[in-house]
């Protein structure tokens, strides 16, 4: 089904709706992080990925626990089933749905990945030095979060990220240690998650349309910063600000 979607896996935590799931290609999205959040929130389709021909799976958490929860074995046993109907599974992820992104791709078979400001984990022990998540870490079990545990070598892509977000590159930098084949895109000032200047800009459909390449390429989501950023005023503050630094 195209309008409502298909519930291809409903837990307690996660759940997985399938959108126009005739197709010969697959785009995966996740939830991103909001504060305060304690339950599913509505999903619709992703208009650009219907209009192109996609089936999309949209994979929403309850929580604002990363993915990493009693359901998180099932989500992977929905994918590993789902994925060989498709020749092609794109991931889109910003910030926490940037990890889901990484965590699931091997499950998915992924052949693609967007990633927006995802992170590597929040667990303590990990990245001891990135405290920003600490209070959505308590039920992040380190074996199950493990990026290292799910690696896919051949998965290609890209990681926007803005570099004077000192955590948000360490994280990227860690990610590509795994994903060897992921390309780092920055985007200064852009903020967390990196395309923000983009969204106030009402241009967030160039992150859509990249995701949907194959593979996708930075070079549009670049552009489009570039754009937007001569008329932006939290742009020029930060930059103003980082100029006086100096």
């Amino acid at each position: 089904m195209t309008g409502t979607g298909d519930l291809v896996y409903s837990g307690d935590h996660l759940r997985a709706t399938l959108f126009n799931g005739v197709s010969d290609r697959l785009a995966i999205t996740f939830s991103f992080r909001e504060k305060g959040r304690t339950a599913f929130a509505p999903v619709s389709p992703v208009k650009q990925m219907i209009a192109q021909g996609f089936a999309q799976l949209a994979i929403t958490s309850c929580a604002n626990d990363w993915f990493i929860n009693p359901d998180t074995v099932g989500i992977e046993a929905v994918l590993q089933k789902l994925a060989p109907h498709y020749k092609a599974v794109h991931m889109l992820g910003f910030s926490m749905g940037g990890y889901g992104a990484f965590r699931f791709a091997r499950a998915a078979n992924a052949t693609y990945v967007t990633a927006i400001s995802p992170q590597f984990s929040i667990h303590p022990d990990v990245v001891p030095i990135d405290k920003r998540y600490r209070a959505d870490a308590g039920g992040f079990e380190r074996d199950l979060s493990d990026l290292t545990r799910v690696p896919r070598p051949n998965l290609q892509g890209i990681i926007i990220t803005d570099p004077f977000r000192p955590l948000d590159l360490m994280h990227a930098n860690m990610i590509t240690e795994v994903f060897p084949r992921v390309a780092i895109a920055r985007l200064p000032f852009g903020g967390h998650p990196a395309t923000s200047l983009i969204a106030r800009a009402s241009n967030p459909g160039v992150i859509q349309h990249t995701a949907l390449k194959s593979p996708p390429t930075a070079a549009p989501i670049i552009a489009a910063h570039r754009a937007a950023r001569r008329g932006d005023a939290v742009y020029q503050k930060a930059l103003a600000a980082k100029l006086l630094t100096r």
